[in-house]
């Protein structure tokens, strides 16, 4: 009997799928129909047109313009270089002002900038399908924009002219703009994001438009007819490829994101260049000081270079820390660049001054006050983009007031920097090894 009442169920459930599917055939026969009588002549000249209009749009359609990527960058512009031009003359709608930003190869004129600091913008290449399997991890490689140069060391040929002619330079006819080169090194929020990249967040992403990164030509071989080029000229393989995780190296367009997807501190292209006298301030998100961004960069200068950078202690603490409340913590500490070890016995070591912000109580009154209040200051959260006036000041005053223990007797010589920090901040001797240099470099400069 059961067995019976079993079929019998098995039965009408047959038949009520047969009927809900027969139902939907029954509602789905006009467009069916349509499908299947419609004549070739019709839809084969239909389908066409429709093919040509979206081979136009993908032609016409700037895949930096629409996305997030230029309403950062104009307000990133407006933000700090419109402050620094006090001849700007803002729309009053807006506040915008065109002659706000100027092209990174403006910032190099010879008989201006003699003796001054290269700015230079450090940004991640996205490599998510790289064929390297080393990289398999990093799914980034560094790449930088000077006044001079656009690229990476990574490539062959590596880099492109900033500066040049109309029409030879990279990142668009007249070069790429200073505005344009510091919002990619910003942009954090990308659906390719180096070795943050994660399948699901890269389609999402993607999906919503959500790009504050750029699309650019390649700066290698691939890009020998693209790297002069502002946008891609086609949107949708680039798109496609953002949207699977298909971003490498070898295509005639790159997508380029925030530099911290490959590296945080802009370290790692400093020692590429055989800096010997290295200043980072590392102001990331890091509430235990764990220094993730500091081992991050060293590991990958040991890798690619094979130089080690040494610290003797790293005497900088987190909030709560029994020594951080005793007011004996250090906002910096002082690293071996050991650039002698590939480079032969003759080649002169660097110095790496590493400062980090931190909070022990002998600060102002106001940045004390802020810190008692926020549970994670100095180390919020970078995703709070809205700061309020509190919170922006008692950042920007921690700064300064770091800096001014940092130089209390200072000079304006680095080597005088140095020894400032080591006796009134640090209160250490400089160990033998910097002593030698910083005796090696008075040498030089009496000489």
């Amino acid at each position: 009997m059961a067995k019976l009442i079993e079929t019998y169920h098995v039965t009408l459930s047959y038949k009520a799928d047969l009927n809900s599917i027969s139902g939907l055939l029954g509602r789905a026969e006009p467009y069916l129909n349509v499908i299947f009588y419609t004549p070739w002549w019709l839809v084969l000249p239909l389908a066409s047109l429709l093919m040509l209009v979206a081979v136009v749009m993908a032609r016409l359609v700037n895949a930096n313009k629409f996305s997030l990527h230029g309403m950062y960058r104009d307000r990133l512009i407006r933000a700090y270089l419109g402050a620094s031009n006090s001849d700007r003359k803002p729309n009053p709608f807006t506040g915008f002002d065109e002659n706000d930003n100027i092209k990174m190869r403006e910032l190099w004129v010879q008989e201006k900038f003699h003796g001054k600091l290269m700015p230079v913008a450090n940004i991640a290449l996205n490599l998510v399908s790289g064929e390297k399997l080393g990289w398999q991890e990093r799914k980034a490689q560094s790449f930088t924009v000077t006044p001079l140069h656009c690229g990476s060391s990574a490539m062959d040929p590596g880099y492109r002219p900033a500066a040049g002619p109309d029409g030879t330079v990279y990142g668009g006819p007249k070069g790429i703009s200073l505005g344009s080169a510091i919002t990619i090194s910003g942009a954090a929020a990308s659906p390719n994001m180096g070795y943050h990249s994660s399948p699901l967040v890269t389609f999402i992403l993607t999906l919503l438009n959500v790009r504050l990164g750029a699309w650019l030509g390649n700066p290698g071989k691939a890009g020998d007819h693209t790297f002069q080029l502002g946008y891609p000229e086609s949107s949708v393989q680039p798109i496609i490829d953002e949207a699977f995780g298909l971003t490498n190296d070898t295509s005639p367009y790159v997508y380029l994101s925030d530099g911290g997807h490959f590296e945080n501190l802009g370290l790692y292209e400093m020692v590429l260049r055989r800096c010997h006298y290295i200043v980072v301030i590392d102001a990331g998100e890091d509430p235990q000081c764990s220094f993730a961004d500091l081992g991050e960069a060293v590991r990958k200068i040991r890798i690619d270079f094979g130089i080690s950078i040494e610290f003797d202690q790293i005497d900088i603490f987190p909030r709560g820390c029994d020594v951080a409340q005793s007011q004996k913590g250090r906002n910096c500490a002082i690293g071996r660049i050991c650039y002698s070890v590939l480079d032969g016995p003759n080649a002169p070591d660097g110095i790496l001054i590493y400062i980090k912000p931190a909070c022990y109580g002998n600060e102002p009154r106001d940045i004390f006050e802020y810190f008692k209040r926020s549970a994670t200051f100095p180390h919020e959260s970078t995703a709070d983009q809205f700061f309020s006036e509190s919170q922006f000041e008692s950042y920007r005053m921690l700064g300064a007031h770091t800096m001014e223990k940092l130089c209390t007797d200072c000079g304006g010589d680095f080597d005088c920097f140095i020894r400032d920090v080591l006796q009134r901040h640090l209160d250490i001797k400089a160990p033998d090894w910097l002593a030698a240099l910083l005796e090696r470099s008075a040498g030089t400069a009496a000489v």
